[in-house]
Parts: C-alpha cells; sequence; structure tokens
C-alpha cells in the first residue's frame, strides 16, 4: 500500500486530504465524523472573539454559483464565522485533539485589525493543542465591513502587520 501520510510546513497528517474551514467542521461532532471517515485533518470552523455569539445566515447555508446557461458551477459557503461561544469551540478542539493526535486540526481565525485582539485570542487557542492557525484574509462576505476578511486580505500593509502580531504573540 502507498503511504500518504503528509507533512505540510511540519504539520502532520495520516493523508493530505483535510476539510476545509466550512460548516462541516464547526464542531467536535463533525470532526470527529470526518476523522473516523479517514480524513487526514480539518481547518476548524473560523473563530471570533469572545463576545455575543454572531447570527448566521437562516436558511440555507450554501449558495448556487450559475454559468451562463444557467448550469451549476459550484456552491459558496455563505455563512459567517462561527456562531458557537469561543470557549464552547475552544474546549472541544482541545478535546478533538487530544483524542485524535494524528490528525491535523488547523484554527482558522477572524478577529478586528487591532493588536489587543489577537493578543487575547491567540493564546487561548495555542492551549488548545491545534496544529496551527489560519489567519482568514480572504472571507470575501459577511465580515469585512467589520475591517476583517477581505477587507484585511487586499490590503498588503494590513496582512504585514497581523502576520507580525502573530509571530509575536505565539
Amino acid at each position: 500500500m502507498a503511504d500518504i501520510r503528509n507533512n505540510f510546513v511540519g504539520i502532520k497528517s495520516p493523508n493530505p486530504f483535510w476539510l476545509a474551514s466550512a460548516p462541516p467542521t464547526d464542531k467536535a461532532y463533525n470532526v470527529i465524523r470526518a476523522f473516523k471517515a479517514g480524513w487526514g485533518g480539518v481547518v476548524w470552523k473560523t473563530l471570533g472573539e469572545e463576545g455575543p455569539p454572531v447570527v448566521n445566515v437562516n436558511g440555507p447555508r450554501y449558495g448556487a454559483i450559475w454559468g451562463a446557461d444557467r448550469r451549476l458551477l459550484g456552491l459558496n459557503n455563505i455563512e459567517l464565522i462561527t456562531d458557537r461561544e469561543l470557549q464552547t469551540n475552544l474546549r472541544e478542539i482541545k478535546q478533538v485533539k487530544q483524542d485524535w493526535p494524528d490528525r491535523a486540526v488547523v484554527v482558522s481565525l477572524m478577529v478586528p485589525c487591532v493588536e489587543e485582539s489577537w493578543k487575547a485570542i491567540l493564546p487561548v487557542v495555542e492551549e488548545t493543542g491545534a496544529d496551527g492557525i489560519e489567519l482568514n484574509f480572504g472571507c470575501p462576505h459577511g465580515m469585512s465591513e467589520r475591517g476583517m476578511g477581505s477587507a484585511v486580505g487586499q490590503v498588503p500593509e494590513y496582512i504585514e502587520m497581523v502576520v507580525r502580531w502573530c509571530k509575536a504573540n505565539t
């Protein structure tokens, strides 16, 4: 049998097949189901700051992308960041990582472009034992009006600034 173990930037997994940050990676129950099905890793659904939960879309979590001839070309995840309490996610991430140490768990983060916000969330995510963080600089929907997601990813100076804060505080 072929050896498909993966080492991506120092993050090891039994195979290169991971689930992206999306509704299937939003809680321990879903991540455990994915690992039992053989997935090698996940990017946990994007976490935000402590505080009132984000109110997500009510209804379908995906939007259709239609071609000129009205054929379905793809699906776009229209869900915002997690609508679950930060502490609940952190507890579940820690437990999943303890129970599945050979699987990759990367935590997606999106918080305001304020150094104190990053300083606050990074240590608590690090305490979970997660293998890495994803800086969500590409999300085009839902949070740009708050100066997050693609609002950051389109400004190289903002990217440099947040990456600098993350490197200094992890």
